[in-house]
């Protein structure tokens, strides 16, 4: 007897919901146990839900291994985006029969670029547990490289960012919008000033905030006005920039945004717009096409809420 078609009456499907929740979790995890911790379930139980899928669908989905837990086979990567699909599409049939925030549960994880996170994530969380408390915001934050690889690797669900480098064929949502200024200390002789042309700036010390996005923007700004910097420092932390600019070493690109004037060692710095204005930079919240289910589409909706609220200046 041939087996049934999956659109002939009477068709199961050779596999269950949670089988596929435990292959998700492992493959996102690498670990048997990890995923367990996930999923508030046994490793046993975890194991034998990998064991029967696979013997189901008759190929190895993981290399097991005790030292280096559970890497997935090509079998396994090939069916990840579409068991990502299945899992998004049936908890949008379950969301779609009532409108109770409260059927919303479980995890979103959130990948956050270094600078933008201080500023979205505490009133993002903050947003989440008022509007749906049965979710949990799990974050990390890192440079945009990483961050962007943890999303395709499935690591992630959505990932908050600048519009600078992403790739094309990830979904997207602008939260809000910057731009570039120059900051200089509070002593500087140009700090008196409302805008500044970068030319002006060219035989002046930089301090580089060397980060992906802020390296990308600030170099390719700087050489659209045919302007090679002065590059003296090169810090990846944020506020280390900030208090080398304040203590006259050098001047710096930042992106806009509502900051205090006082640094951590208790120096000044202000900010003065850039003439010509830069282009505008979009701050996206990014996804990939696996499926897009409605607890994380409710986290795009929050995050887009707040980033109306945030003040550049």
């Amino acid at each position: 007897m041939e087996p049934l078609r999956p659109d002939a009456p009477g068709y199961a499907a050779p596999f269950t919901l949670r089988q596929l929740e435990c292959f998700v979790a492992v493959a996102e995890s690498g670990s048997i146990a990890r995923a367990a911790d996930v999923l508030r379930a046994s490793d046993s139980a975890v194991s034998d839900a990998l064991t029967a899928m696979e013997r189901t669908l008759g190929c190895r989905l993981f290399d097991r291994r005790r030292s280096r837990g559970a890497t997935l086979t090509s079998d396994g990567l090939a069916i990840l985006s579409i068991a990502h699909r299945m899992l998004s599409d049936a908890e949008e049939l379950s969301a779609a029969v009532g409108n109770d925030a409260s059927a919303l549960m479980g995890p979103v994880r959130v990948g956050a670029v270094d600078t933008l996170a201080p500023v979205i994530m505490p009133r993002l969380i903050e947003r989440m547990r008022m509007d749906h408390p049965a979710l949990r915001l799990d974050f990390r934050t890192g440079d945009q490289p990483s961050m962007i690889d943890a999303l395709e690797r499935a690591e992630l669900d959505l990932v908050i960012t600048f519009d600078i480098d992403v790739p094309p064929e990830l979904r997207r949502r602008s939260l809000w919008s910057t731009h570039a200024c120059v900051v200089v200390a509070a002593d500087h002789p140009l700090a008196s000033r409302g805008s500044i042309g970068l030319d002006e700036l060219e035989e002046e010390p930089m301090v580089l905030l060397d980060i992906f996005s802020s390296r990308v923007h600030t170099l390719e700004l700087m050489s659209s006005r045919s302007i090679t910097p002065r590059i003296a420092y090169r810090t990846d932390n944020y506020e280390l920039c900030r208090s080398l600019v304040a203590r006259g070493l050098g001047y710096t690109l930042l992106m806009r945004r509502a900051i205090q004037s006082q640094t951590w060692d208790g120096a000044e710095v202000t900010s003065l717009e850039i003439d010509p204005s830069p282009r505008t930079v979009q701050i996206l919240a990014v996804w990939t096409n696996r499926g897009h289910p409605p607890r994380v589409a409710a986290v795009v909706d929050a995050a887009t809420a707040v980033g109306a609220t945030v003040l550049m200046r």
